[in-house]
């Protein structure tokens, strides 16, 4: 039996709440983790301001339902560290479902990262399928109270997937084995990855 949540997108502003949300629960050792797209919120944009610590962040760039998010780089020979990052929200709460976040990792590594609720099947992993065409599995690197988080480093047929894909499925599963499922928008990806592969070549 599946579940396929009815999910949205959330606004830039909160975007950069969640972002340093997603960075307080990395803990610094996952790829940059973080939120998403259009207009502004300005209640939660308050929100992040509040500790713990995390660096700086802005919206460069819209594609689509896709944020390009970059922070602050530590030293001037570091480059400015951005993701591209789509989140979803189920529509009748509003409240946080799934995050994705595409961005290169310390090795020059392009990485995806999925968050996920709580309450999920860890040995299961979460399951990411652009256009139903094939199925990445991603094993999942950290709980913690606020969420989990998969991550895997991108392969290059997967990369192509992202960039010719209009949307991609990503599945959980809960505890009782019910299949957990939602929707990420990959119709405009490829103009996000060049992008963000822009500034990642800018001195």
């Amino acid at each position: 039996m599946q579940q396929v949540l009815r999910v949205g997108l959330i606004a830039a502003a909160f975007a950069l709440f969640l972002v340093g949300e997603a960075s307080a629960q990395a803990g610094g050792q996952a790829p940059p983790g973080a939120p998403v797209p259009k207009q502004a919120a300005p209640e939660a944009a308050k929100a992040a301001a509040e500790p713990p610590k995390s660096a700086p962040v802005k919206v460069a760039g819209n594609f689509g339902q896709w944020a390009l998010v970059c922070g602050e780089a530590k030293t001037k020979e570091e480059k400015q560290p951005c993701s591209l990052v789509q989140a979803l929200v189920e529509k009748e709460t509003q409240k946080l479902v799934f995050r994705v976040t595409v961005g290169y990792g310390p090795k020059g590594n392009l990485v995806l990262r999925i968050d996920s609720p709580t309450g999920v099947a860890v040995q299961k992993g979460l399951e990411f399928s652009p256009d139903a065409v094939k199925i990445y599995r991603l094993p999942f690197q950290t709980c913690l109270p606020q969420g989990c988080s998969a991550v895997l480093i991108v392969p290059d047929d997967l990369k192509q997937d992202l960039q010719k894909s209009g949307k991609g499925t990503i599945t959980v599963y809960a505890l009782n084995g019910q299949a957990v499922q939602a929707l990420a928008e990959l119709s405009v990806f490829a103009d996000g990855l060049a992008a963000l592969d822009k500034r990642r070549a800018m001195p």
